[in-house]
């Protein structure tokens, strides 16, 4: 099935003002950035252990350059094309789930008392979320200017190894940590884990 190549200029001011806010959060913060780009090496894994999450400029940017681009995506999922109304609606409940859901993973560490764990949990998987951003940006141009509607299916297959090689790398980083506190990771992960997403993908995407 072929689609018309889409010409929409909200959706070229979006996708331009994520580009130039990459050049920006390099500027602002050039090791995060790099850090963002060598996902596939050792050194950075053991960086975000040692990390702390903090409400920075450049963090602020990369959940919006995340948030802002999974909408995009998803709109274009759903409508097989971009439709701003549809848009805002996606940036609405994904900023909210996200909102609550970190909330939510705050609140159960200081109730469990294991906030040395939920914290490099939650900064490793920040950590591949801001590069899952800078992905689906890319990605993004391809889908608004590729005349094959394949290429969504094709990229839903590369999200979702994404994500089972992320939480991989993460559970096995922090391997020696979960088994100390399996049971509360176990709780963790059937209550802020999988039925968050669960509820997200059945009654929203």
């Amino acid at each position: 099935m072929i689609r018309d190549i889409v010409y929409n200029d909200p959706l070229t001011i979006l996708l331009f003002v994520s580009f130039f806010l990459i050049i920006i959060l390099k500027k602002i913060d050039p090791s995060l950035f790099y850090l963002n780009i060598s996902i596939g090496k050792k050194e950075p894994r053991n960086k975000l252990n040692n990390s702390s999450i903090g409400i920075k400029l450049s963090d602020i940017g990369y959940k919006i350059l995340y948030v802002s681009n999974l909408s995009i995506f998803l709109t274009f999922y759903d409508n097989n094309s971009f439709d701003l109304q549809i848009y805002f609606k996606f940036l609405k409940y994904i900023s909210i789930f996200y909102t609550l859901k970190i909330f939510s993973e705050i609140i159960f560490a200081n109730l469990f008392e294991i906030q040395k764990v939920i914290k490099n949990y939650l900064w490793s998987k920040l950590f591949y979320r801001y590069t899952l951003g800078l992905l689906i940006l890319l990605f993004n141009f391809l889908i608004a200017y590729s005349d094959s509607i394949v290429v969504n299916s094709i990229l839903i297959v590369f999200f979702m190894i994404y994500f089972i090689f992320s939480y991989f790398i993460i559970f096995f980083s922090m391997k020696k940590l979960i088994i100390k506190n399996w049971f509360y990771f176990i709780l963790y992960l059937c209550t802020l884990e999988i039925i968050p997403y669960y509820y997200l993908i059945s009654n929203v995407l």
